[in-house]
């Protein structure tokens, strides 16, 4: 018995050895170590190692999240010991019942936290030029799978790792070019086109909005799958010459935070410093740079409201996998003298810098998160329980109560969109079963209420209140680490992105809130929809809102179908109805029954049936062309998706095709992103980039854009692209903020009150009042041209004279008031269309999106 015992110990061992020695290592998968010189790994490269290590090792499994924008599957590892990993599901469950404080009391969630895993989420390369932290993934995987060190075996007992490449497309567009380019002078040109389809480097900024697959695809798995313990997502800009930023944040912090969140936040930040100085990597930097007000990115209050310490690094890179050496002499002045602080004491002293120390670097600060993460298992765990439970405990006892968004919108495309995001991201959101009256207002059955009082009501009540941005300098003892502290004279200290987002504002979504206690019949529901489309009534017409974006998919299914469409120039009732002006009017005889109603089915539209004494004008199904510069800019990215989501067909036309002219023969509509005229017109210079992507339109390219509106074109202008024709065509119309200083002027990225002229054809489908989300934005002056011949300018949007603030911060705002936003300057048979704001501000402000639509089809 002993020996046959004993044969069956050594066939174990061997075993063993055998599955421990068939572990791949990196460098052998790779051909070279991650982060080595002039090398860099495509999505494919990483996700297949991952998989590798999945049939290799019982603590590592990959799974599936969905699909990327362009068409790849975004995949994460799941790494813990192999005790585990055999019961994932019971240690999720635990998880999910913590954070949403699912517990009988506060004994029973502590009895689950000291049964639980901390989950820790870490993901890299969502900004894909950013290579550090998705090389280091093939390292820390490995060293995970395969580590016997005591703090490698504490962290697979003790906690659950995903790990996440954040912009799959972008990892393999992004190595692909580098590859291409070693050993060439344009080594580390940077790329001419966008490395994520739709938001390029703003593609972090699409977290509560979710506008992208990506996006959707994480809000899923952390807000209603994984409930993370700590989210650590890595990027590359640290403030040079430091070598890593980490927590503590700077000021200002958002308000709409359990107070846990800092402290969780200021301890890993501790622990990674720790760290970096015990692994004798100088430079490691805090509080500075990077603020904590806006919620919008994936790291940051979008996941915080969700009570998970989001934790954000920025490590120092150069360019892509290209070395390079710095002395002293690249430093600014106050680093020369490697001066120590609190929050930098190991000054980084210069030398050569690698793609290899940024992986280390990296790797140390994961392994820091992760070690905290074990350390401190059941205090993050049970923190999950208890900051959902003072959430739930603090609003159901005072206001905001709760919000009730009512079941008639007059844009049910936005209003259920906004519904769905919130779903997605672990929101409850749930539908009245009987009409009710509610703080004096009654409401119809089926409205949409969200209470404050569940696990995640901070989150919602940030996304839905105004934004008051608080001015730096009145609070010099918040951010002034200095043992006397000093007031602030000049202009405002800027922010590091948008100070104000009110969501429903942005959306032009109907909201009432809730400010007493209410008790209402209602039903969880797991989808939103708006009302259904359907056909009526008698007429030659059919008549559709020109308010709701629903509209507008049906306008371009209708167009293509080969409909006629028409919008009323005035105006009208039929059937003791009033339409506005700009309703949408489809010739009944134009297409079949059949295909009339699949149309306002699957669009959601109502098509109802008038007379056919309206005066309207023809919808023109025109041919659209969206600028595309080799110096890439998110803007162009996001009119895209916009153009892409509301089915438009167009054509993305570059340099050449400008410069060749003729463009009327080919297009009806250019649009122009928002982009410099000095840009567009120059564009990258030589040298910088390879041949084929030097230069701009030149100034050929403007006379061509000029010949394009003379002959009747449409060149719509966004934000600073406005310039050009300002500069070059001679119009009667000025951008009153050129060169003006930020101490006359400030408003950084905040939602404003903006008149509209409904009753010109650009504004078709707004009231007389809405929102502008300014952000380096223009105001105009508009000349009256003295020729009684001419048409001149039409102002179409204004900022308002009063209450411009609606949310965020501004300063000299009467600079701007009852200046205009939006112009439209007719140019012998064309027209100009100047858009001075944002008309979707990163595809969040719906509600001005038919400004863009509208420009199309005039």
């Amino acid at each position: 018995m002993r020996t046959k015992c004993g044969v069956y110990l050594v066939a174990f061992l061997i075993a063993g050895s055998f599955s421990f020695a068939q572990i791949t290592t990196p460098e052998k998968y790779l051909g070279y170590r991650p982060g080595a010189d002039f090398h860099l790994a495509t999505y494919e490269q990483l996700i297949g190692y991952l998989e590798l290590l999945d049939q290799q090792s019982a603590k590592l499994k990959v799974f599936d999240m969905g699909p990327t924008s362009e068409g790849r599957r975004m995949k994460y590892a799941v790494i813990s010991s192999e005790e585990n990993m055999a019961d994932l599901e019971k240690y999720k469950d635990i998880v999910r019942k913590l954070s949403l404080a699912q517990t009988a009391d506060e004994k029973e969630a502590r009895q689950l936290a000291q049964q639980g895993k901390a989950v820790v989420w870490i993901d890299s390369g969502i900004h894909a030029d950013e290579t550090s932290g998705p090389m280091h993934q093939f390292q820390l995987a490995y060293e995970l799978v395969t580590g016997e060190d005591d703090q490698i075996k504490n962290i697979r007992a003790n906690t659950i790792l995903l790990l996440v490449c954040a912009n799959p497309d972008g990892m393999t567009m992004v190595a692909d070019w580098y590859m291409k380019n070693v050993g060439t002078k344009y080594e580390t040109s940077r790329l001419p086109f966008l490395y994520q389809k739709y938001a390029g480097h703003d593609n972090n900024r699409d977290g509560f909005m979710a506008n992208l697959l990506e996006t959707q695809n994480i809000n899923r798995v952390v807000g209603c799958q994984w409930y993370p313990e700590i989210m650590y997502a890595q990027h590359e800009s640290a403030p040079f010459p430091a070598r890593i930023w980490m927590p503590p944040n700077p000021e200002p912090v958002n308000p709409n935070l359990h107070p846990l969140i800092f402290r969780w936040k200021n301890l890993i930040g501790s622990a990674m410093g720790q760290a970096f100085d015990e692994h004798n990597q100088p430079g490691a930097i805090s509080r500075t740079a990077f603020d904590l007000w806006y919620p919008g990115y994936l790291d940051g209050p979008s996941v915080e409201g969700h009570h998970i310490p989001s934790i954000l690094t920025e490590t120092a890179n150069f360019g892509y996998a290209t070395p390079r050496f710095y002395s002293l002499g690249d430093f600014s002045e106050a680093y020369r003298d490697l001066t120590k602080g609190t929050f930098y004491p190991s000054p980084w002293e210069g030398g050569w810098w690698r793609l290899s120390d940024a992986v280390a670097y990296s790797l140390t600060a994961s392994k820091a998160v992760l070690d905290v993460a074990a350390k401190y298992r059941t205090e993050l765990l049970y923190s999950k329980y208890k900051m959902a439970k003072d959430v739930m405990d603090k609003y159901k006892s005072e206001p905001p109560y709760g919000w009730i968004i009512p079941a008639e919108q007059k844009d049910h495309f936005s209003t259920t969109l906004l519904l769905n995001r919130l779903i997605l991201f672990g929101i409850e959101v749930y539908q009245t079963e009987e009409d009710f009256d509610q703080d004096g207002l009654k409401h119809d059955r089926g409205a949409y209420v969200i209470p404050a009082g569940q696990p995640f009501g901070l989150y919602v009540k940030n996304l839905f209140e105004k934004q008051n941005y608080p001015d730096l300098r009145l609070y010099p003892h918040l951010w002034q680490g200095i043992a006397s502290g000093r007031k602030i004279e000049g202009a405002p200290l800027a922010p590091y992105d948008g100070v104000g987002w009110t969501l429903p504002k942005q959306m032009g979504v109907d909201l009432k809130e809730i400010t007493k206690p209410f008790h209402l019949k209602k039903t969880l529901i797991k989808e939103a929809f708006p009302p259904k489309g359907s056909v009526g009534g008698t007429g030659e017409y059919y008549a559709f809102t020109p308010q709701d974006n629903n509209s507008f998919l049906g306008v371009n299914r209708i167009l293509k179908a080969g409909g006629k469409l028409f919008r009323a120039d005035d105006e009208f009732r039929s059937s003791d109805r009033t339409f506005p002006r700009g309703t949408f009017l489809l010739e009944k005889s134009s297409l079949t029954g059949a295909k009339l109603k699949e149309i306002a089915e699957s669009e959601n539209i109502r098509l109802t049936g008038v007379g056919s004494s309206v005066k309207h004008q023809k919808v023109k199904n025109n041919r659209i062309a969206l600028y595309q510069s080799w110096s890439a800019g998110a803007d162009m990215g996001w009119l895209r998706l916009v153009l892409d989501q509301f089915h438009f067909e167009y054509r993305l036309v570059t340099n050449a095709e400008i410069k060749s002219g003729s463009l009327k023969s080919r297009f009806d509509v250019i649009i122009l992103p928002d982009q410099n005229a000095a840009s567009i017109i120059n564009g990258r210079p030589q040298g910088t980039i390879h041949p084929d992507y030097v230069g701009g339109i030149t100034l050929d390219g403007v006379a061509r854009l000029k010949e394009f509106v003379e002959e009747g074109g449409t060149l719509i202008c966004h934000k600073t692209a406005c310039e050009l024709p300002l500069q070059h065509f001679l119009l009667p119309v000025k951008n009153i903020l050129a060169g003006v200083q930020s101490d006359r002027f400030n408003c950084p990225g905040s939602l404003l009150k903006i008149d509209f002229a409904p009753n010109e054809p650009l504004a078709y489908g707004f009231d007389k009042t809405g929102i502008g989300y300014f952000s380096g934005a223009l105001a105009f002056d508009v000349i009256s041209d003295p020729a009684p011949t001419k048409v001149g300018p039409r102002i179409i949007a204004s900022y308002s004279s009063e209450n411009l603030l609606i949310s965020g911060w501004a300063i000299g705002e009467d600079l701007i008031k009852k200046k205009a936003a939006v112009v439209e300057v007719p140019f012998e048979k064309g027209n100009i269309i100047l858009f001075g704001f944002s008309i979707h501000n990163r595809v969040q402000s719906y509600s001005t999106l038919k400004l863009l639509f509208n420009a199309i089809y005039k």
